[in-house]
């Protein structure tokens, strides 16, 4: 009964069918998966079944994605929404923010610079247990989605160099 309540219900938006393949990798089956193809196959289904998590395309064949997000945040007003576009949209983005997406990312995902644990722990060459523990108490920047932790590889890159430079800095002022 547990594991049922962390399953996320993530639906998403876009008209390109690759895009699914790409969140089915991020997400496996830990979560329930569904794609729209369009605005209004997005709306309908969204009226039918309430969504924890909504990747959201800006251009879409038969609507734009900020009118769809306020459309979808009636239905489903508790929702993530976070808005993907593989064109410049910047003054869409601050838009959408206002009407209640919580995120912009830019199309292509790259699957292959999100890690979950497991990766992190090989890449820093530490126990799985330790880059969770690591991960729980924050100090790792990681998101969790569900039961699922994941850090953009380009983010885990940053924080070992800020942690390389806190430490190198602190070494730098010990008195032998």
């Amino acid at each position: 009964m547990q594991e049922e309540k962390s399953r996320l219900n993530i639906l998403v938006v876009d008209d390109d069918p690759s895009v699914f393949g790409i969140f089915k990798r991020i997400f496996g089956n830990q979560h329930s998966l569904s794609i729209a193809m369009s605005a209004d196959e997005a709306l309908r289904m969204a009226g039918f079944q309430l969504y924890n998590l909504i990747f959201l395309d800006y251009m879409l064949p038969d609507k734009d994605g900020v009118s769809v997000l306020e459309d979808l945040k009636k239905t489903n007003p508790e929702a993530i929404v976070i808005l993907i576009s593989g064109y410049d949209i910047s003054r869409e983005i601050k838009k959408a923010f206002s009407k209640g997406a919580q995120e912009f990312l830019p199309k292509p995902v790259d699957v292959d610079k999100i890690m979950n644990i497991k990766e992190v722990a090989e890449y820093l060459k530490l126990h799985h247990l330790t880059v969770y523990r690591l991960a729980q108490k924050g100090k790792i920047p990681f998101s969790k989605i569900g039961r699922s932790w994941r850090i953009k590889k380009d983010m885990l890159d940053k924080w070992v160099k800020q942690e390389a430079g806190r430490i190198g800095h602190k070494a730098g002022k010990r008195k032998d």
